[in-house]
């Protein structure tokens, strides 16, 4: 069995946390709304907050969530963003209910929850509002972490399925050999799926 990476989060964050956000921000955005205000996100998986701060920068409210706290020393940014970011430092598995928002995001993250994914992951549905979207990435069958128990990787019917009932708005494959988090040689296969709960 392939041993769990021991990935220094906090260490990653910090280092990660200059970096601009992630473009499927902007695509939630504009599939869910556009900028606020009114406008709501939950994040798993905040990390070093660029992502988070972001959506708050288009004058929406985030709830996010992150086991490091990295995030928590710039909330001082809040007071220069028409949005607003609330941060939750702790353990996603033991939250049992979300806020209700227009949308979910979580990049990299769900697939860390290991068994727990499946229980989070009907909370994290049941908080998306009608006509809001949900855009994730999850550990397709072909990553190196496969074997790793600690981690959920997913075959594509497993992934399908998480879906059922909800309408993909995107879909992009990463299958590709890179590094890992911590700097390691790793194969990525990673699904990322933006879909939309109907109105």
């Amino acid at each position: 069995m392939t041993i769990a990476p021991l990935i220094d989060w906090h260490a990653y964050n910090v280092s990660a946390a200059g970096r601009p956000a992630r473009r499927q921000v902007s695509r939630v955005i504009a599939a869910a709304g556009g900028d606020g205000p009114g406008r709501t996100v939950l994040e798993i998986g905040a990390g070093g907050g660029a992502d988070a701060l972001e959506f708050a920068r288009h004058g929406w409210t985030v709830y996010a969530y992150d086991t490091d706290d990295t995030l928590a020393s710039r909330l001082v940014e809040n007071t220069r963003m028409p949005g607003t970011v609330y941060f939750r430092h702790g353990d996603v598995a033991e939250v049992e209910e979300f806020p209700a928002v227009d949308a979910v995001f979580a990049a990299y993250s769900l697939p860390m929850l290991g068994d727990a994914l499946p229980t989070v992951w009907e909370r994290l549905r049941a908080a998306v509002k009608a006509g809001g979207v949900i855009a994730v990435d999850l550990f397709g069958d072909k990553d190196t972490w496969v074997e790793n128990e600690e981690i959920a990787t997913l075959s594509l019917e497993q992934i399908d399925a998480m879906f059922e009932g909800l309408h993909i708005v995107r879909r992009e494959v990463r299958d590709e050999d890179g590094r890992s988090f911590d700097g390691e040689k790793k194969h990525w296969h990673v699904h990322s799926v933006m879909a939309r709960r109907a109105r």
